[in-house]
């Protein structure tokens, strides 16, 4: 179940749902060891073979193809999904005219995950919210280091919406959706967006996103949960600063580390998700709290009883799903 709960201590007696726990115990709490990433090689092939046992249910589209935008010295791929048809008498004529795009990027550390492992979750939410998705497959640690991923999250949101019409969406509905490291994409897009002047974003939606990786010790959050019974510890914070940042300063840098920016006014509205036994719950609870300081209109949706990234493990954890139709339904306002 989702709620509003606020940045602190856990609920009183608060447990593991049921599915959460029952997958904690199939992964023999080897959270160290399913995120080891001594083999960068080896440990992308594991987390897609993790995702194809747990992933969402892939479900069906109109269509989709996969396409190489140029972006200066470089060619972005994407994965664009276009919504089944209502079905006639569903919708008035013309409701559907210039349908919400959404810009999706996956997680992963920055290191691993791809569009192809997040097919079915960009499925799922294009049926679900009869949207268009563009599944961006940004590059990859320690290969091409930061701030690049937020560079083709960037060249891959202009070429958006300088295509929506193409596309048949409407620019003026773009949604930026991530979870985990792609969250954090997010975020730092909005500030991207929001320093150069557009495109302008609709709203954003981080779930379960890392909002810093500079003195994460701050937030109780990582006391409380990084054991490393609950997916997360610190040692895997450490990994993603020495394999995704070229120099530890860059920590610092707002596109890396997005509480960081001393000003957040004029972001798009958020839809913010956490989940109440992930080290990062107490991250995303400020975030949504400088937003709303900063007089941005936020929802801030707390998942009780689960853990990190858990709304792309739906098929273990049925919560996912509630996860995902929340994100759907705040689309469809857009």
């Amino acid at each position: 179940m989702g709620s509003e709960t606020d940045m602190g201590s856990l609920r009183a007696g608060a447990t593991l749902e049921p599915q959460t726990a029952a997958l904690l115990q199939k992964l023999s709490h080897g959270a160290g060891d399913l995120l080891d990433p001594g083999d960068i090689t080896a440990l992308r092939l594991k987390m897609e073979a993790f995702l194809r046992a747990y992933g969402p249910r892939p479900l069906p589209v109109q269509a989709a193809e996969s396409r190489r935008i140029d972006a200066g010295d470089r060619q972005i791929p994407l994965r664009i999904y276009w919504p089944p048809e209502p079905d006639p008498g569903t919708q008035p004529t013309g409701a559907d005219h210039g349908k919400p795009i959404v810009l999706y990027f996956h997680g992963g550390g920055f290191t691993h995950f791809s569009a192809a492992t997040h097919d079915p979750v960009a499925r799922y939410l294009c049926n679900r919210a009869r949207c268009i998705v563009v599944n961006v497959d940004y590059r990859l640690a320690p290969e091409h280091k930061f701030p690049a991923p937020i560079d083709d999250a960037y060249d891959a949101l202009c070429w958006v919406h300088g295509h929506a019409d193409e596309l048949g969406g409407d620019s003026r509905r773009i949604v930026v959706v991530g979870e985990s490291a792609g969250g954090t994409i997010c975020a730092a897009l909005c500030l991207m967006a929001k320093s150069k002047g557009g495109p302008g974003i609709a709203a954003q939606i981080p779930m379960c996103a890392s909002f810093t990786l500079h003195d994460i010790d701050r937030y109780p959050s990582w006391a409380r949960l990084a054991g490393g019974e609950y997916l997360l510890t610190p040692r895997n914070i450490e990994d993603i600063r020495s394999l995704y940042l070229k120099r530890p300063q860059e920590q610092l840098d707002p596109l890396a580390s997005p509480l960081l920016a001393p000003d957040l006014r004029d972001m798009p509205p958020a839809l913010v998700i956490a989940a109440e036994f992930d080290p990062l719950v107490d991250e995303a609870a400020y975030y949504a709290d400088r937003l709303r300081q900063a007089q941005v209109p936020v929802t801030y949706r707390l998942f009780e009883g689960t853990i990190h990234s858990f709304m792309i493990m739906c098929g273990a954890i049925s919560l996912g799903y509630s996860a995902l139709d929340l994100v759907a339904d705040r689309i469809v306002l857009v």
